[in-house]
């Protein structure tokens, strides 16, 4: 009698790769939906609002209990490096899975 192990292991990982693609894809739409939001925290971050936001943190006239990573430069800075890298691994990545 023949072994057919192999076509079950076939069979995982392509459930499994499904699955992935399937998971990315949710991922991706839910970053296309919200990508009003990242124009929206973008304007914000290069607005007047913020410099005056700045000014009014500097002069403790924002509620301490605020939360307010927002006007750190840090933070958005370190948003914006980590999704210029996530991005350029997804294009690596694409372009890495068409070549297979």
């Amino acid at each position: 009698m023949k072994n057919y192990e192999h076509i079950s292991q076939m069979e995982n990982i392509l459930t499994q790769q499904i699955q992935q693609l399937n998971a990315l894809n949710h991922l991706l739409d839910t970053i296309d939906a919200h990508k009003d939001a990242y124009d929206t925290l973008m304007q914000y971050y290069y607005s007047h609002q913020r410099t005056q936001d700045l000014e009014d943190d500097e002069n403790h006239l924002i509620p301490e209990d605020l939360q307010r990573g927002v006007l750190s430069e840090d933070g958005i800075d370190d948003f914006l490096f980590e999704r210029r890298n996530t991005i350029m691994r997804m294009l690596e990545i694409a372009v890495a899975m068409m070549k297979q």
